[in-house]
Parts: structure tokens; C-alpha cells; sequence
């Protein structure tokens, strides 16, 4: 079976960042936008239920009912963020893939919002869906033995539960890797294409997951480095201790979020995410280009 370039597709991120170094810029631009978005909404949204949150430490008396009380208040929260985030990554998805796939398209640092991006909201959808249905399947079997075993050894069904989170995880990456360039194909192909993506990976389980995971550590370093970077700056613009700005910000409304510490640690982590998404987001495309290439198989083929 055809073999490809671990080092090359790892690597491509840096290889896109050095072509196009603007684009940063407009990618920083999306991360600010994003975390202000989800921050409009937990803040209008559940912002004294925070408070209550952050004061929690302090009142240690405080029932489990009241916790949960203030949680309950969080729902409406996760409940947009989910479609927000969904769209913001479609975004992402869609200006990684075309920076590998089409170079020539720049503009805008390649972000769009178009019909690319809806097929990457729509793909993104059904894997969270197929996800989900997974996680809940191995927690019902599990939860299951761990029952009928529990009744009579508690160690072992300790130990069913210890084993099958360890399954439910490698689970998890099983399908993570052999679904990873399900983003590239639909892409390329102009269709949501779920499935696709499992014929390509066919055989190339421990390739396509060394070169996720060498991405995945590099990705690691840029960002503990940036992180550093972050510290520093808020510690030079005589914020205080560099940790403080980093904890227990003010909710109770958007201005007074926005302390200067505050908006200097998002403008700064924005950038740093701008960074790693490359880093990360984009060696799938060039896997699934190196791929479709030496398998002989046009993107306008089956695959469906």
C-alpha cells in the first residue's frame, strides 16, 4: 500500500505560516471573535450564576442543591455555544483545507463564509452525533457489567469501570484518526462526505496517528512557549503578578470583564491560537492530498 510523508504532513502548518505569514492576522482576528461571542453569551447569559461559582470556595457551607442550582443557570450557555463554536470551527476547517488545497486563494487570510463552510458545519454535525452515539453505547455496556459484577465484587467492578474508560478512550482515537480527513475530502469533493475518510485511512492506522500525534506535540511546544510569552508581557505591562489577571475575572457585566489585563491576555491568546489551529488543522489535508494522489482516485469519485 502506498506510503507518504509523516515528517511533510506533520510539518505542513509551518510550511503555510511561512508562505502566508498574514494570515495570521486574520485568523487572530476570527479567535478574538469567537472567544468574544462566547463570552457575550456566558456573561449576558449566566453571568451572576459565575459570581455564585467563583464565590463557592468561599462558602464552603454552601448545599450541593445551591451548586447545582447555579449550574442549572449555565444550560442556556452551553446550549449556544455548541451551534457557535460548530460554525466557528466549520470556519477554521474550511480556511485550513483551503490553504493546503487551494494556495492561490488568499484573500482574507482564506477565510470564507460560504458553502464550504455549511458542509463543514453539516459534517461536523453528524460526527459530534456519531461521537456521542458511541460514548453513550460503551457507557451504557459499561455502566451495565459494572452492575451486574458490582453485586458481587466491588474491586472488579472497579476494575470493568477502570477498563472500559480505558476502551471508550482508545475508542475515541480509533475513530478520531480513521474519520481525520473527512473535513479534507468533503472539502475537496463539494459533498459532506462522512465515510470516506475510512476507505483512505484503510491500513494506515499507526502512519496517519504518528503524524497526528508528532502535530499534536509540536502544536504543544508552540503553545507552552507562547503561553511563556503571555506571562511575560502581562508581568511587563506591570499587571501585577503574571498569574493574576488569570484568575477569578470580574462576570457581573462586559465592561467590567474588560479589564486591561483582561483584553491584553485575549488579544494575546487569540494570537496564539492562531498559531497552533495550522498546526494542528492542517496536516489532515495534506495526508488526504498525498493519499487520494497515490491511490489513483479522483476527489469527484465515489468516496460516498
Amino acid at each position: 500500500m502506498a506510503e507518504f510523508s509523516v515528517q511533510d504532513a506533520a510539518f505542513t502548518g509551518f510550511r503555510v505560516v511561512r508562505e502566508q505569514p498574514k494570515a495570521l492576522l486574520a485568523w487572530s482576528a476570527l479567535a478574538f471573535l469567537q472567544t468574544v461571542v462566547i463570552l457575550g453569551a456566558l456573561i449576558g447569559l449566566a453571568g451572576p450564576a459565575m459570581m455564585q461559582l467563583q464565590a463557592a470556595p468561599l462558602h464552603p457551607g454552601q448545599s450541593p442543591e445551591q451548586t447545582l442550582r447555579v449550574l442549572s443557570q449555565l444550560a442556556p450557555v452551553y446550549g449556544l455555544s455548541l451551534p457557535v463554536i460548530l460554525i466557528f470551527q466549520a470556519i477554521i476547517n474550511a480556511a485550513m483545507n483551503r490553504a493546503v488545497m487551494r494556495p492561490s486563494a488568499y484573500r482574507f487570510g482564506y477565510l470564507r463564509l460560504g458553502i464550504d463552510e455549511v458542509r463543514q458545519v453539516g459534517l461536523q454535525t453528524l460526527l459530534f452525533a456519531l461521537f456521542f452515539a458511541v460514548y453513550l453505547a460503551v457507557a451504557f455496556v459499561v455502566t451495565l457489567l459494572a452492575g451486574i459484577v458490582g453485586a458481587g465484587s466491588l474491586p472488579a467492578a472497579i476494575g470493568i469501570g477502570v477498563a472500559g474508560v480505558m476502551l471508550a478512550i482508545a475508542g475515541m482515537v480509533w475513530l478520531a484518526v480513521r474519520f481525520s480527513l473527512a473535513s479534507a475530502l468533503t472539502f475537496d469533493s463539494g459533498k459532506i462526505n462522512v465515510w470516506g475518510s475510512i476507505t483512505l485511512t484503510r491500513g494506515r492506522f499507526w502512519p496517519i496517528f504518528g503524524t497526528f500525534a508528532l502535530a499534536f506535540a509540536l502544536a504543544a511546544v508552540v503553545y507552552l512557549l507562547g503561553y511563556m510569552i503571555i506571562l511575560a508581557v502581562m508581568a511587563g505591562f506591570s499587571f501585577g503578578h503574571p498569574l493574576s489577571a488569570f484568575q477569578k475575572p470580574d462576570f457581573s457585566s462586559f465592561a467590567a470583564y474588560l479589564t486591561a489585563p483582561q483584553i491584553v491576555q485575549l488579544l494575546l491568546g487569540s494570537g496564539l491560537a492562531a498559531m497552533v489551529w495550522p498546526i494542528t488543522l492542517t496536516p489532515a489535508a495534506t495526508l488526504y492530498q498525498q493519499l487520494r494522489t497515490r491511490d489513483g482516485v479522483g476527489a469527484a469519485e465515489a468516496f460516498s
